[in-house]
């Protein structure tokens, strides 16, 4: 994925008491008379949950990353005050509006389904109308920034000699072209039981009685929270009703500051939130989720699903009407299943396994499991992996010699930059 700029894990820790002595809202750096608050950096925080999906596994691991990703930020900020100082750069609403409909598509483009990324916005609360209004800030410096960028490097040209240069430096770093397979799917979910559905409804209960007695609820969040927001203990930031699924919004937006709801039950599971500030027409919430997840006994309908529809294609049904009537998975159904390209590499673990079954094309293997539920899988086309050479692959080799060359002179010019601009790091500090 593309390196994402201006997104920072600041606020993240890993055991408890890391959490509880960050006050709510600090400074936790300042570029020149701008400082980055600790809400903005939870509000990011969500965004880089939904899009990569980092969740680091030790307070050695977060450290780090917050300490890369706050280099990241102020370059970024560095940048904005550079272009703000130019005033024929002019970036209009519509310029911002289609930036962030392109950045959507490309998420959603990583997700199963668009209903599976609408799912995980709704997991913290949010709609996508919501989502669209975070995103537009970033987007609006976006856009400066590249058209500075694009100035500045507009002159950059590389010679026929720098990319035969570039190739012979890395061409043992330069990474293959992958084997990879286009797939198609079936998917069935899975729904759990009432019984499922009570437990998950009591751990949330214990929870909150936890927080009720004075445990701290963000410690509480990264521990038990199921929503992507957890690695920042349940922060959603500042958020206005119309920001919010309703059923959300009913309860959160009739707290007072420091109080926590009763448990609530939403399509996404069992809520539990927290007030922790409000202002105007907002509202500071922190929230721990219960996802309602099916259990093995609940998933035993599902598995007999799979094995009558994999009989009925062995039998002659055809993939794609079979798909179109019984798959979980609005977006692809409309098309028979189709998946796209995968990189054979990075593919689930449980389609690892099945591509051990799909040798030729056309097979069918299944049920294969994953957090959406049961797939049958079809082999739609295979690409065997190869090197990339300069003689088959110039364009590729000299794009890469063309970001690489970029790539450093952005640096050299932040460099440059940031011996005029106050900069002042207190991540770490006291």
């Amino acid at each position: 994925m593309k390196r994402i700029f201006y997104l920072i894990l600041a606020l993240a820790a890993i055991n408890s008491c890391s959490v509880a002595k960050d006050p709510i809202e600090r400074i936790v750096a300042v570029v020149g008379d701008e400082p980055i608050m600790s809400s903005e950096l939870a509000a990011q925080i969500q965004l880089i949950a939904i899009q990569q999906g980092i969740r680091p596994k030790s307070e050695e691991e977060v450290e780090a990353f917050q300490e890369k990703v706050l280099q990241d930020i102020i370059a970024e900020k560095l940048l904005l005050i550079e272009a703000r100082k130019d005033t024929t750069i002019i970036v209009t609403d519509d310029q911002i509006d289609a930036a962030v409909n392109e950045h959507i598509a490309r998420l959603i483009e990583q997700f199963p389904s668009e209903e599976a990324f609408l799912g995980e916005l709704g997991r913290e609360g949010l709609t996508l109308r919501a989502f669209q209004k975070r995103l537009r800030p970033e987007m609006a410096n976006q856009l400066l920034k590249q058209q500075l960028i694009n100035r500045k490097l507009s002159s950059i040209s590389i010679s026929n000699q720098e990319v035969q240069e570039f190739y012979v430096e890395f061409k043992d770093s330069i990474p293959d072209q992958p084997e990879a397979v286009r797939l198609a799917h079936i998917l069935i979910s899975f729904q759990p039981s009432g019984g499922t559905e009570d437990s998950a409804k009591k751990a949330a209960e214990q929870v909150r009685e936890n927080a009720a007695a004075g445990a701290d609820f963000a410690s509480l969040a990264i521990a038990y929270s199921d929503g992507p927001g957890a690695i920042s203990g349940g922060d959603l930031g500042f958020l206005s009703r119309e920001d919010v699924i309703p059923d959300f919004g009913r309860i959160a937006f009739n707290l007072a500051p420091g109080e926590i709801s009763a448990v609530f039950r939403t399509e996404y599971g069992y809520h539990i939130v927290k007030c922790e500030e409000i202002q105007g027409t907002q509202a500071h919430l922190r929230q721990i989720l219960f996802e309602i997840k099916p259990t093995a006994a609940d998933s035993v309908l599902s598995y007999k699903l799979a094995d009558s529809l994999l009989t009925a294609i062995s039998e002659g049904a055809d993939f794609r009407e079979v798909a179109k009537v019984y798959s979980a998975d609005d977006e692809t159904r409309k098309s028979g299943g189709e998946l796209g390209w995968f990189a054979v590499a990075s593919l689930p673990p449980g389609f690892e396994v099945a591509m051990a079954h799909l040798t030729e094309i056309g097979d069918v293997y299944g049920p294969v499991e994953s957090q959406y539920g049961l797939h049958i899988l079809k082999l739609m086309e295979r690409q065997e992996a190869r090197h990339i050479t300069i003689d088959s692959d110039f364009d590729q080799i000299k794009n890469m010699a063309r970001q690489a060359k970029t790539g450093e002179m952005v640096d050299k010019w932040i460099d440059e930059i940031r011996q005029k601009v106050f900069v002042d790091d207190r991540l770490f500090g006291d």
